[in-house]
């Protein structure tokens, strides 16, 4: 069980390219294989002009916590600048929407609860 994870080296990390989402690439670091059964924490990371398309959770509550470059945040109907050390709460059934809007790749901290069950690694 690998419960100690370098964020500048994920190479060994399951990961996924997430349905309705464009130029983006997460990486699994709490999940079903290496213990968690209620909570998702991924590391998301969102190229220059990639998007995470305006969606919702029905039933997971989601937040974000920026770690790299900066982004334009729909939450409902506001939208936000955001960089690093910012941190947004989205809960559950509430629209959003995330454009990677710098010169560099946006990398996040995805936290949802309850785990979504359609994105658990198959390892």
């Amino acid at each position: 069980m690998e419960c100690f994870i370098d964020l500048e080296n994920l190479s060994g990390q399951p990961s996924f390219a997430p349905p309705g989402h464009s130029g983006t690439l997460n990486h699994h670091l709490a999940h079903q294989g290496n213990g968690a059964r209620h909570l998702a924490v991924w590391h998301g990371c969102i190229e220059p002009g990639g998007e995470a398309h305006e969606h919702l959770h029905p039933e997971t509550d989601q937040a974000f916590y920026v770690l790299a470059g900066e982004c334009l945040f729909r939450l409902g109907r506001d939208d936000h600048r955001l960089g690093p050390g910012n941190f947004v709460f989205v809960p559950q059934g509430v629209d959003h929407r995330i454009l990677s809007t710098g010169t560099e790749s946006l990398r996040l901290l995805v936290i949802m609860a309850p785990m979504p069950q359609e994105t658990a690694p198959t390892e």
